[in-house]
């Protein structure tokens, strides 16, 4: 693993609640590595059949790559992030900006280079006229060219998304400006849903609300599930979860990665539910978790993809770049790619490199 940098504003009315949610969170939770946490609008079908795991994967491709990470639609109807390696042509003719927006553009040509059962969420016939990197204000300008392709009103939070997500996984970059035609989008075309001039990942991802949560004391946490592409692949999915507000999001975070996805969803937990946390606290630049768990046996691997989740997780919520676990008071684990965690583990640079 290396290190890796990461970075709404409320919409006021009632049907665009869940739009807006993870807003509130924005303000009291701390950015993942300069990187703002955040939600998602429309919930992913509840009857879809959950899919089983084989194992969450970063392996695929070799951290010293030249990837662009975007986020597609997979197939339940959730964003999730993919790391896609430019190829040599691209890398001469195309900036990452231009082809991470070309890979999430409905294209034919383009279809075959996205992993298996994964979509494009902005319109065929999208076109860039402008990007302008702001670098000493960490922001990012994006001009499509007017007018913009229609999208459906049920997905235009995704497409909005998928694009703040998708540009503030660029290096130094944590905040995103879109326009079209030179004009900055102050809401959108079918919901009329208002839109902030400067967006962040506050606005969150695959947005969902806890059971029984106070939505105006509420904040937002972003957990890190599992998921199967069509292929067989495991791949991590972010939901941002509207709770209760605490004092520690990295406390609520790693409980609610512990309570585990939604019954009705499609996505795989990947703690298990009675694990209790024994330990949480910071030093300097490093979240310190000891868990517990009656089922675990020292010497015993833990799952690969519980302790990335873990980290991708712990990450997000609470600003520090790496990690340290211990499970039942042991900090020389093992997990089950044959990768030791007795040392501060960081954020992973590459996640989700499926097969294409």
């Amino acid at each position: 693993m290396e290190i890796r940098s990461y970075r709404g504003k409320w919409f006021k009315k009632w049907p665009a609640l869940l739009l807006l949610l993870p807003l509130l969170s924005a303000c009291s939770q701390t950015p993942v590595a300069n990187k703002d946490v955040s939600a998602s609008i429309d919930p992913p079908p509840s009857d879809i059949e959950q899919a089983m795991l084989n194992g969450t994967s970063t392996r695929t491709l070799s951290q010293n790559d030249d990837v662009v990470t975007v986020y597609l639609l997979d197939s339940n109807g959730y964003l999730a992030p993919m790391s896609l390696k430019l190829d040599a042509d691209s890398k001469s003719s195309e900036s990452p900006v231009q082809k991470a927006i070309a890979w999430m553009t409905v294209n034919k040509q383009l279809a075959d280079q996205l992993p298996p059962g994964f979509q494009a969420v902005l319109p065929a016939g999208t076109k860039l006229n402008k990007v302008t990197e702001n670098k000493a204000q960490q922001t990012i300008s994006v001009d499509f060219a007017a007018p913009l392709p229609g999208i459906e009103a049920s997905q235009e939070r995704k497409v909005i998304e998928a694009l703040v997500w998708t540009l503030t996984e660029l290096p130094g970059i944590n905040k995103a400006r879109l326009s079209v035609g030179g004009k900055p989008i102050r809401s959108l075309p079918a919901s009329g849903l208002p839109v902030d001039t400067v967006l962040t990942r506050g606005l969150g991802i695959n947005v969902e609300a806890a059971a029984n949560v106070e939505i105006n004391r509420s904040m937002g946490v972003t957990l890190y599930f599992s998921a199967q592409s069509k292929d067989g692949e495991g791949y991590f999915v972010p939901v941002t979860r509207l709770v209760n507000r605490q004092v520690d999001p990295s406390k609520a975070a790693l409980e609610q990665l512990i309570a585990g996805p939604k019954p009705s969803s499609a996505l795989k937990a990947v703690l298990t539910s009675d694990m209790t946390i024994e330990k949480l606290g910071n030093m300097a630049d490093t979240v310190q978790v000891s868990l517990k768990s009656d089922d675990w046996m020292p010497e015993s691997p833990v799952p690969s993809e519980m302790m990335e989740a873990l980290v991708l997780t712990l990450t997000e919520a609470s600003g520090k770049p790496q990690v340290q676990v211990a499970m039942n008071g042991n900090d020389s684990l093992v997990d089950s790619a044959n990768r030791t965690y007795d040392h501060p583990v960081t954020r992973p640079a590459i996640v989700n490199a499926l097969s294409r």
